[in-house]
């Protein structure tokens, strides 16, 4: 009997197959109610068949005649499906989610619209069969390929909710991993192109997906479910529990943040605050990564941040005033800062935000 030996293709395929039923099995057990984690679960689902018909290509092809349409169908689901993901990151509320389930209607529209062309090919009616065509799969590729840029500029209409998630909690994590997922689909679409040249063949075609799916599918598992709705999926890390004199300690530095705002000191250090609260350094650090799951610098630019936003659109101060008044040390900062959490320029914040 001969041993049953596996190409270097197969091996990735099937490392794609079973990073995705990591991240399936992942969901199931962290999922805090299966039916809202849907889209992400389809998506990987997708995505595993997708690989475990490139893996298996060698074996199960012969099967049905409906082999590679079914696997190009698959692939060209990503995109659709990855708006679908993308717009649940940013806001998880399901009504506002479904208005989008429009773009699930595109693969299928894409299928119908090569199947009206190949129709009237002569070639595809003296083939018999117009799905075995090789005018059908032509047009499927292209239709695809229009129908997932379309999807794709659903995202681009929308670009102001990616500003909108960095504000948010891992929000520029959220923003990168978002970028991740557009860039990729953008490559695959581009990609795809290559069925139109006669010197790539279909073989290295497939290599090239699977490698550019399997960086994509770790890219994406090192961070989708820290930086996904929490409430979709429960906390990896349990949040520490504070003890009575600790939970005085952050009751306290909350006064200091909101009837105090310390912030507004530019030098204001963590010794300060020690120093005001009664505590050791360290003690007063573990109290605020606990409560407030952020280290200082962060928490106090967070609140610096939203005193200049109130400023920014309630007055008509320079913006070099509310930088010193709001507790930055320099334009500069003031910039950075306000520009990673809200992500825009205070300029810009002002512009679009102030009503006229």
């Amino acid at each position: 009997m001969d041993k049953l030996q596996f190409t270097i293709p197969e091996i990735f395929s099937f490392i794609g197959v079973a990073q995705c039923i990591y991240i399936l099995v992942y969901m199931v057990f962290r999922a805090d109610k299966l039916k809202n984690a849907s889209v992400p679960f389809l998506y990987f689902f997708t995505i595993g068949t997708a690989f475990f018909l490139d893996f298996s290509w060698r074996f199960l092809s012969e099967i049905s005649p409906y082999y590679e349409i079914w696997s190009l169908v698959l692939w060209f689901a990503g995109p659709p499906l990855s708006v679908l993901v993308i717009m649940q990151m940013i806001k998880s509320g399901g009504e506002v989610l479904r208005k989008y389930f429009w773009v699930l209607l595109l693969p299928p529209l894409a299928f119908m619209i090569a199947y009206g062309f190949a129709s009237v090919s002569v070639d595809c009616h003296a083939n018999g069969m117009i799905v075995e065509c090789g005018d059908f799969k032509t047009w499927l590729v292209l239709c695809n390929i229009l129908t997932g840029g379309a999807s794709l500029l659903v995202l681009w209409v929308k670009k102001d909710l990616f500003r909108q998630a960095r504000s948010q909690k891992y929000g520029r994590e959220r923003y990168w991993l978002i970028l991740t997922i557009i860039i990729n689909n953008i490559f695959f679409l581009a990609l795809m192109f290559s069925y139109f040249n006669v010197d790539i063949t279909n073989d290295n075609i497939a290599r090239i997906r699977t490698l550019l799916g399997l960086v994509f599918i770790y890219l994406v598992t090192t961070s989708l479910f820290r930086v996904y709705p929490q409430t979709l999926f429960k906390d990896t890390i349990a949040t520490p529990v504070l003890s009575d004199s600790d939970q005085a300690i952050a009751d306290k530095i909350t006064g200091l943040l909101e009837y105090e705002k310390i912030y507004h000191e530019s030098g204001y250090s963590r010794s300060d605050l020690a120093r005001e609260l009664g505590v050791s350094e360290y003690q007063a650090s573990n109290v605020i990564n606990a409560h407030f799951g952020k280290s200082l610098p962060q928490l106090l630019n967070e609140y610096r941040v939203e005193d200049a936003k109130r400023l920014l659109i309630e007055t008509r101060a320079d913006v070099k005033i509310i930088a010193d008044e709001t507790g930055f040390n320099s334009i500069a900062t003031f910039n950075r800062v306000f520009r990673d959490i809200t992500g825009y320029t205070p300029s810009v914040y002002r512009k679009n935000f102030v009503k006229k």
